[in-house]
């Protein structure tokens, strides 16, 4: 199962994504976010997200995605101001 990596950023009371839009294969491809500075939480409607640490970064997991489309998300991380980035789910070619 390949995955999908975001680096999440939370500086100065803002979050940023990179990059701001994945793109990963229906049932096949994961999503990791990684952020070294904080902890944060991905809030996706329908589906699990797997929290860890992994040295010093702190990291969350999805599953993989059953259907094709766009599925919105968010990041928070205390004291930072809500982001709300997406995931493309495409078909396999």
């Amino acid at each position: 199962m390949p995955e999908k990596k975001v680096t999440v950023t939370v500086s100065s009371g803002r979050i940023s994504v990179d990059p701001p839009s994945v793109q990963v294969h229906k049932a096949q491809d994961n999503v990791k976010w990684i952020c070294d500075t904080s902890q944060f939480t991905i809030d996706m409607p329908g589906y699990t997200i797997n929290y860890k640490e992994e040295g010093s970064k702190h990291v969350g997991v999805s599953g993989t995605f059953p259907t094709v489309g766009k599925i919105k998300y968010d990041v928070s991380a205390p004291g930072a101001e809500t982001l709300d980035p997406d995931v493309d789910v495409i078909p396999v070619v």
